[in-house]
């Protein structure tokens, strides 16, 4: 085939001679190499570009297989022409083992004098191109562009001399010199033994010997046939020097960016075996690169001692054989802002705040000191709520300098030091019930308190609510008296007139200009929560005791004083009646919605240890039982439907529904909560019968809500409900069942992403929301969005809509969104995409107003055998423009920004003429020219 003879013809042609098989083929074929390179340049054929010719090549029919195994054999044949231009002492020796390595020979052993001669410099470095540069953050990692280049002079050298504490092995060259009463002078070369042979003296063992220490043992060796060189004062002097090293063979593994075999010079250290090998990848880490030498790990390098402090204290020479293992980058934190060198660094376990600012060179002048502002990915085992995954935090830098105050880091941090005149000229501070509190820059998107809270992720579900409230303070002036009369309450402190207002949160939300304020520069911000206003300060007993009931908190109070006050428990004859072996100390989950039970010894808490010396919370509650508590341990209840841990229960003394509610977890959020079904066995009925037998009964909990179809997952319903519940007592074999609301529906979302003001997930309201109204929540099109090329992306598949007439609620195009939409609204384009059979296909500038033949103009206009054109207006329509018998268009309409025009060829079959056999003839050549010169493309570029 003449594709296949013609794929491998550049490495032929590059010999500057053709086989005869090639040039008989394409005579039969009629062509010349020229004539399929022209052919391939008529056909649109990038010969610069192998992805273009690949996919070219597919589109012709090449089969992947056969381009695959072709790409192979010509990289092949190219290495094999390149391997002859390449030393071994330069050659990586990839896919050799170290087995295989140790069993190479040595250089030969010669014991005559020879005449130094220049050899290779050293290795040849990998050519390979790094992006050291982070796009997310735009900061470069730091370390990694040193090995972009290496210096001639800090290239391994196979010459010598070398230091005195280098070791010396076989293949190594020693030069001797001695001058004085006896003259002469001797290149050594050390065998395979390890062992030199000096003429007329002998031989002496010097591998594996430092230089000093092999000259002074090589001096008194000597001495024997040269007394003069041990006299005083001596008459016969020497030296001895490395002349020329023996290279060793190492292997590079792990994040490197050519691992395999290579051979380096044998002073090489593990910083110049790294730049040999072309240095980590990004993915591999400088903090810890390992030499592994006879199986295990000789030295752990950290090569930010080189690049921070100049020192390599801990760097090894490399010997035959060994290992430079490199494995994948640990902590990595980000550094930006008022810091000397900005970068993103690698930190070891043990390292936090401090050392990355040391590694950044330190802070600037303007830097801001008192807070800094982390980014944080929150790490697996602290996140409690798997939709929040990330935190902006606000540090002090208070003892961090110094180092009596350690801060920990984690990976993916990413660190921000703010500037000094930048925070007293615009920052503000906001604390309590937001999702991200920290510290904030006033800007023309952040001016008012509304902005920084939105700024700040929001509010928290759990921010203070309150039925009324009545609260006065300062504002600007005295004079100015500001009353909160909403559930929702926010204070700031402002710096000039260290004032502290209170605002009423909920029309801060709804932009009232009266409490919606402006920030000033240096405001303090707290959203209070319900934690931060109501909390309770009493504690309770109850159960076996003789005194139950609720006690005020007092300072230190402990589990121990409770039990005192309950009454009872330290009298000997009525302690006969308790459970002693177990309490339950029932207390408020963080946010107040739950409850947790903490069991604990009564016995030992009543000798004030273990849980007696525990100091009681707001809102604690002890609860003791009855010694006869063990005969109901077999006793059960059971709860189904709308709570978070459905299933049976042990049935406790007293047990009420609001106590097996809590136990369950309490109500998931679809929870129906005006009634509680329990169905309960009739006593003397038989247990066997239950279904039959069971009575039903409707428990209410928040019956006293005017509207019952309105009770929903709220935190005043929830309350009510459970208050309801708390008088209903249950007994063995209950089965609960609390219904779920089936007008429930879960927070469903579409996505706005591109140029608009506020990108971002937005929840659906209300039924039948349609696209102009998220559009408009989300902010509009910004001035340099495209409103015409929005997409809406549905299941995955654009839905072609008017866009304009979208906004302008045309009912026809303003489409009601459903779950997983997503709206996509691009940047303006500014050109139009001219494609297909076209002379110079590629993108053409936007002119307002022009048609699709102004634009097949600016592309070379229409090749030979056009068939049609297909344009695709900016909204995702497509329409046909046919043309007529000469070419012209039927019609021209106008074409959109950011369109796409593409010219389709008419099919091989239309331009057959079936009485000529030559026409088929032809197209098969023109085909075959077609993939022949995609591979030809692919083929140059390896």
């Amino acid at each position: 085939m003449l594709w296949l003879v013609l794929w491998l013809l550049p490495s032929v042609v590059h010999a500057q001679e053709i086989p005869q098989p090639v040039q008989e083929e394409i005579r039969r074929r009629g062509m010349t190499v020229e004539e399929a390179r022209r052919e391939a340049e008529r056909l649109g054929i990038d010969l610069s570009n192998p992805e273009q010719a690949a996919q070219r090549a597919r589109e012709l029919g090449v089969p992947e297989s056969q381009i695959q195994e072709l790409l192979q054999a010509v990289q092949e044949a190219q290495q094999e022409q390149e391997r002859g231009a390449v030393t071994p002492e330069t050659r990586p020796i990839s896919g050799t083992t170290p087995e295989v390595l140790e069993t190479m020979p040595a250089p030969a052993v010669t014991e005559q004098p020879v005449v130094e001669k220049e050899t290779a410099p050293g290795p040849k470095r990998p050519v390979v191109d790094i992006d050291v540069v982070d796009p997310a953050t735009q900061l470069p990692y730091f370390g990694y562009d040193i090995f972009e280049n290496i210096p001639d002079a800090f290239k391994p050298n196979q010459l010598g001399p070398v230091d005195d504490q280098y070791l010396v092995g076989p293949g190594d060259e020693l030069r001797l010199m001695v001058w004085g009463a006896t003259e002469f002078a001797y290149d050594l070369t050390v065998d395979r033994e390890g062992r030199i042979f000096v003429p007329s003296v002998g031989q002496f063992t010097v591998a594996g010997k430092r230089l000093d220490v092999l000259r002074e043992e090589l001096k008194r060796w000597l001495a024997r046939s040269y007394s003069g060189l041990l006299e005083d004062p001596p008459t016969v002097f020497m030296d001895l020097t490395v002349a020329r090293l023996q290279p060793v063979y190492i292997y590079a593994l792990g994040e490197v960016k050519q691992p395999g075999g290579y051979v380096i010079a044998s002073q090489s250290t593990v910083f110049q075996a790294l730049y040999a090998v072309g240095g980590p990848k990004i993915s591999g880490s400088l903090r810890d690169v390992r030499v592994v030498r006879g199986g295990r790990v000789l030295a752990h390098v950290d090569l930010y001692d080189y690049l921070l402090r100049g020192e390599g204290r801990e760097d090894v020479r490399l010997q035959n054989n060994d290992q430079l293992f490199v494995p994948p980058r640990g902590k990595t934190v980000a550094i930006r802002g008022q810091v000397r060198r900005p970068a993103i660094y690698e930190l070891k376990e043990n390292e936090g705040l401090r050392e990355l600012i040391q590694f950044a060179a330190g802070l600037k002048p303007e830097a801001f000191t008192r807070y800094v502002r982390i980014e944080r990915i929150i790490p697996f085992e602290q996140r409690q709520d798997p939709s929040v995954v990330r935190e902006v935090i606000t540090v002090p830098l208070e003892g961090v300098l110094d180092g009596s105050r350690q801060v920990p880091l984690y990976d993916g941090d990413r660190v921000e030091v703010l500037s000094v005149l930048d925070v007293s000229r615009n920052g503000v501070y906001i604390s309590g019930a937001v999702v991200h509190p920290g510290l904030y820059e006033i800007t023309t998107q952040v001016r008012t308190i509304r902005d920084l809270i939105e700024r700040a992720g929001g509010v928290t579900s759990d921010v203070y609510e309150a039925v009324s409230s009545s609260c006065a303070s300062n504002r600007i002036r005295p004079s100015d008296r500001l009353r909160c009369r909403s559930p929702l309450v926010i204070q700031t402190t402002w710096p000039s007139w260290k004032k502290m207002v209170t605002l009423d949160l909920s029309r801060i939300l709804l932009g009232d200009p009266e409490h919606n304020l402006t920030l000033q520069p240096g405001d303090r911000i707290r959203v209070y929560s319900e934690l931060d206003v109501n909390v309770p300060r009493t504690v309770t007993i109850e159960g076996k005791v003789r005194k139950p009931g609720t006690y005020a908190l007092r300072d230190s109070m402990t589990v121990y004083d409770l039990l005192f006050l309950g009454g009872g428990l330290f009298d000997e004859e009525f302690r006969k009646e308790v459970y002693l072996e177990r309490a339950d100390l029932i207390r408020k989950a963080e946010h107040g919605t739950e409850e947790i039970i903490i069991p604990f010894n009564l016995a030992e808490a009543l000798r004030n240890e273990g849980a007696g010396r525990a100091l009681l919370q707001p809102g604690d509650r002890i609860r003791v039982y009855p010694v006869d508590v063990q005969e109901i341990r077999e006793k059960f209840v059971t709860i189904s439907g709308a709570v978070k841990n459905p299933g049976r229960y042990r049935l406790q003394e007293n047990m009420t529904l609001e106590d097996l509610i809590l136990r369950a977890g309490g109500f998931t959020e679809d929870a129906l909560l005006d009634w509680a079904e329990v169905t309960r066995l009739p006593k003397g009925a038989d247990p066997e019968r239950f279904e039959q037998l069971a009575v039903r009964i409707e428990v209410p909990m928040a019956e006293d809500i005017d509207d019952v179809e309105a009770v929903s997952f709220a935190l005043d319903d929830t309350t009510r409900a459970l208050r309801g519940a708390r008088t209903f007592r249950l007994q063995h074999r209950d089965r609960v069942y609390i219904r779920s609301n089936p007008a429930f529906r879960p927070q469903q979302t579409v996505t706005v992403t591109g140029e608009v003001w506020y990108p971002g997930t937005y929840t659906i309201l209300r039924e039948n929301e349609t696209l102009a109204d998220v559009l408009q929540r989300a902010g509009g099109v910004r001035p340099t969005g495209y409103l015409k090329g929005t997409r809406l992306i549905r299941g995955g598949l654009p839905v072609v809509i008017d866009m304009e007439r979208a906004l302008r609620r045309d009912p026809r195009h303003n489409v009601i969104l459903l779950p997983g939409d997503e709206i996509r609204v691009p940047p303006k384009p500014g050109t139009v995409v001219v494609r297909g059979n076209v002379r110079r296909p590629g993108l053409v500038k936007y002119v307002p107003g022009r048609r699709v033949g102004y634009y097949i103009e600016r592309a070379g206009g229409l090749d030979e055998d056009s068939k049609v054109i297909l344009v695709t207006q900016a909204d995702g329509g497509t329409y046909p423009v046919y043309l007529g018998l000469k070419g012209w268009f039927q019609r021209d309409p106008v074409v959109d920004e950011g369109a796409i025009i593409e010219v389709v060829r008419k099919p091989p079959e239309e331009k057959r003429q079936v009485t000529f056999d030559i026409g088929k003839t032809l197209t098969d050549i023109a085909s075959i020219a077609a993939s022949t010169l995609t591979i030809i493309a692919l083929a140059r570029r390896l």
